[in-house]
């Protein structure tokens, strides 16, 4: 059990401190309360300044595991409040410990468990927030989260598989860059004394990587210090909306990239609207709770007016085909949908096939990714080394 160590104020405003063994923060609390005390602060031993936890944000994959273990704990009929209180005290990062203890609070004095979600947006998406207000209205929140889980564990299943196709071309990348200034800074100096030393012409492509050498060597902490000042601006302009859209829209016309965002993008689209029709959320809020899921600015502008025409009602599948997005089965099954009146379990059906084609349609880019950045290598450090070889074999056959 843990060791917590306190410190507590009674109602005279007089100070207790020191430390509590047991297995969690509300036995603390209910311990110090027996004796007229009121806990003020109180950390466990050993994990008070723990400097790692400044780098470890809640991420999805923290997200779909609360929703599972929260699940778990409602099935067995546990109050939320209590529920809460378990997860808070079993989390490790200190970010969503944190959270928990507000939610447990604000629990506490009696406000809705969706409430006291929404104040914390920068953990809990808005998607799972609208889900938990179904589940408190409909007395279903359990099954709900069951929901949750699965839908964010898909999630977390696609953007790993995506970050594990970028993670290689990134190190070669690094890699390349990192030899490309080695030789530059270090190598190509050294060969450009000895090779003017000897005399003679060097080759047009040898005096061109030499003068790239001496630009290197003499300007290299300007170099670097514009490659961070780059790098700031680039991180300045992602979060501004108009370079947003303007990234989005261009990797809808890069054909291949293209391909994969579409899948990746109706697999998503089918399975939040299923999830959300069939949680009993009707059609026109559930479309404005998808505009904000799809993961690209365009798609979101063009889904703002689907949105108006759904409004009108126009139906599903007519403004969702005026997209021009997704692909003619999702439209299919849509109509199909619409017909039966089984809609819900028409888009579940449909984001299990797009789900495997998500992950063949990243096999496929990382396949094509991975050769292309091993000849881009190849090719950078093949001219620095033709550049310093040919002077090297002119002057060989020239002493021959």
């Amino acid at each position: 059990m843990p060791l917590y160590i306190y410190k507590a104020k009674n109602l005279k405003g007089e100070e207790l401190a020191g430390d509590y063994e047991t297995s969690s923060l509300e036995m603390l609390k209910t311990m110090l309360h027996e004796q007229g005390y009121f806990l003020i602060d109180a950390q466990v031993k050993g994990k008070a300044y723990n400097f790692g936890d400044m780098f470890k944000k809640v991420d999805i994959k923290d997200v779909s595991l609360f929703c599972r273990q929260f699940s778990v704990i409602l099935s067995a009929g546990i109050p939320i409040v209590e529920a809460v209180a378990i997860l808070r005290d079993q989390m490790e990062k200190k970010k969503f410990r944190e959270t928990l203890e507000d939610v447990h609070d604000e629990l506490q004095r009696g406000k809705q468990f969706s409430t006291t979600l929404s104040a914390h947006k920068n953990v809990f998406p808005d998607f799972l927030i609208s889900m938990v207000q179904v589940g408190e209205v409909s007395g279903t929140l359990d099954t709900i989260m069951i929901r949750l889980a699965e839908y964010y564990e898909r999630e977390n299943k696609i953007r790993r598989k995506i970050k594990n196709a970028m993670t290689y071309p990134i190190i070669l990348l690094v890699l390349t860059i990192g030899v490309v200034i080695l030789l530059m800074v270090k190598v190509l100096p050294t060969f450009a004394t000895i090779l003017s030393s000897m005399g003679g012409d060097l080759p047009p492509i040898t005096k061109i990587i030499m003068g790239l050498s001496g630009f290197f060597v003499k300007y290299l902490m300007l170099i670097g210090v514009t490659f961070i000042l780059g790098l700031v601006g680039l991180f300045y302009l992602y979060k501004q909306s108009a370079f947003r859209y303007w990234l989005d829209s261009l990797k809808l016309k890069v054909p291949i990239l293209k391909n994969t965002i579409v899948k990746v993008v109706t697999a998503r689209f089918a399975r939040s609207m299923g999830i959300l029709l069939k949680s009993g959320i009707p059609i026109i809020h559930s479309f404005e709770i998808m505009s904000d899921l799809l993961g690209n600015r365009v798609l979101e502008h063009k889904f703002i007016n689907c949105r108006e025409e759904v409004m009108q009602g126009k139906g599903i599948s007519g403004p969702i085909k005026k997209i021009d997005f997704f692909p003619p089965m999702l439209i299919h099954m849509i109509e199909v949908g619409e017909a039966t009146g089984q809609l819900d379990d028409m888009l579940t059906r449909t984001a299990g096939f797009f789900d495997e084609e998500v992950e063949d349609a990243i096999e496929k880019l990382t396949a094509m990714i991975e050769p292309a950045m091993i000849i881009i290598m190849a090719v950078v450090v093949g001219t620095v080394v033709l550049a310093i070889m040919l002077p090297m074999v002119n002057i060989m056959n020239a002493v021959h």
